[in-house]
């Protein structure tokens, strides 16, 4: 992916990668169902859009849906797509279970780099 992205921290990846995989869904993320998915309180949520509508990766308004701006998709998606890539491989080579590979990688993808995670890929390929 050619977009440059600063990192964000791993909370606000977390936030972002909800709402990305609400918006694939329903075209739309509400605070209310971002709270439910990663289990957070609505004010945890509407502080990490705050964040988020600063760095310029969504659109927010109170009481209004959350739109992932072409920034924000972008970097949700490569998030989204890190923590499959990194899911398969717990369990394609580490044998790990489904839940037990999903639970593990929703840790390491903050940790490895766009390039580590594109080697991974290719192992996999």
């Amino acid at each position: 992916m050619s977009t440059k992205f600063s990192r964000l921290s791993r909370s606000a990846e977390d936030y972002l990668e909800a709402i990305g995989h609400l918006c694939r869904e329903n075209g739309k993320a509400q605070v209310s169902d971002v709270a439910a998915m990663l289990d957070v309180k609505k004010p945890s949520v509407t502080a990490a859009v705050h964040q988020l509508a600063e760095e310029g990766l969504i659109t927010y308004r109170r009481y209004a849906p959350i739109e992932l701006t072409e920034k924000g998709k972008q970097y949700a998606d490569r998030v989204i797509r890190a923590h499959g890539i990194l899911q398969q491989f717990l369990v394609e080579a580490a044998g790990l279970t489904a839940e037990r590979a999903n639970e593990v990688a929703c840790h390491v993808e903050h940790l490895l780099s766009v390039e580590e995670i594109a080697e991974i890929e290719k192992k996999l390929n």
